[in-house]
């Protein structure tokens, strides 16, 4: 096992669309309104015999057959399940896209930049075939035969699914388990709108202003997941065809999923693209309304001065915990062994 930990499956950061595109969330175009903000319960998943699978699955490097590639080598706890890379590691690049962090994967509605999935299972479901299938195999058929060759998952499944066979859809089904408990939601922002006035600094306070404002932004980042899950041209000027390989509408060419921002700070670089390394870039290529060579770009300038900038920095810096998570490296089965 080469590693500890998990990459990112990419993020763009919508900081600022035009005011006259999207209408604004009622209630939430005032920084005043705090409670719209606050996370539902998180996804009620106990530390279960299937989520123990699929935890186990999560970093095991023989899901894809060679050894050395694992969703935990693409998604690093440390970097909020992200990877830290403008594009995926070398062995990933057919993947093409900035890899989008996991945390707080549950609540999500819409998956992939591009929309492609509308529930976790069949995004996983859907990265299996793509990782692990060529075109003349069944999706998911390689990782099957990877996993099903090891005696101590076939027991294991067996006595999570009561069945004989591994199906594609029982690992993707573990693995999604997995990843709903990683949920993070003690943020200062968090500790703020719960009660601790003290958890913002004023200009942090002043950002959140801008944020729901006269930035924009919340009008793609709306409460209280801090996205509104649909899809955006803002003005990447890059060929990927974006949310149109989806739907083929003409209309969603470039477009692609309003990421959350709970986390943000740790989960650089940004865009689908990774091509804005740092939350300061992203601030500076929404004020000044995107890439105006591209005639599809839903953004506007915005004119936000150098200070008020800098308070919308560190507002989007409250939206991160102090601490990375971490997440102790599982027992992995030997071929004969049960799983821990």
């Amino acid at each position: 096992i080469r590693t500890h930990a998990l990459c990112t499956i990419g993020m763009i950061l919508m900081l600022g669309a035009s005011p006259s595109l999207f209408a604004a969330p009622t209630n939430a175009s005032s920084a005043s309104d705090l409670s719209i903000w606050r996370l539902p319960p998180a996804p009620s998943v106990k530390d279960t015999p299937l989520v123990g699978l699929g935890r186990q699955l999560f970093f095991d490097p023989r899901l894809t057959g060679n050894d050395a590639i694992s969703c935990a080598q693409c998604h690093l706890p440390g970097l909020e399940y992200s990877d830290g890379r403008p594009r995926p590691m070398p062995q990933q690049l057919t993947l093409g896209r900035n890899t989008i962090a996991l945390i707080n994967v549950g609540y999500r509605k819409t998956f992939f930049w591009d929309g492609r999935a509308d529930s976790l299972t069949a995004a996983i479901t859907a990265h299996l075939a793509e990782s692990g299938s060529s075109a003349s195999e069944h999706p998911g058929h390689a990782i099957v035969a990877n996993v099903s060759a090891l005696g101590g998952y076939r027991r294991a499944f067996a006595r999570v699914f009561h069945a004989q066979q591994i199906t594609v859809q029982e690992i993707s089904q573990a693995l999604a388990a997995y990843l709903q408990t990683l949920s993070e939601r003690d943020t200062p922002f968090d500790r703020w709108i719960n009660g601790d006035t003290h958890a913002l600094s004023d200009e942090a306070k002043q950002g959140f202003e801008i944020f729901t404002s006269k930035g924009g932004c919340v009008r793609c980042h709306t409460p209280p997941y801090f996205s509104d899950s649909h899809f955006h041209n803002i003005g990447i000027n890059s060929i990927d065809p974006g949310r149109y390989e989806v739907t083929g509408k003409a209309d969603d060419r470039g477009a692609f999923r309003t990421p959350d921002l709970r986390q943000v700070a740790r989960t650089a670089p940004y865009m689908h693209n990774g091509s804005l390394a740092t939350l300061a870039d992203v601030i500076d290529f929404y004020n000044k309304g995107g890439d105006r060579l591209d005639p599809s770009n839903e953004l506007k300038p915005i004119g936000l001065n150098a200070k008020e900038q800098h308070a919308l920095l560190m507002f989007l810096y409250a939206l991160t915990n102090e601490h990375p998570p971490t997440e102790p490296f599982p027992v992995l089965p030997a071929s004969g062994e049960m799983p821990q």
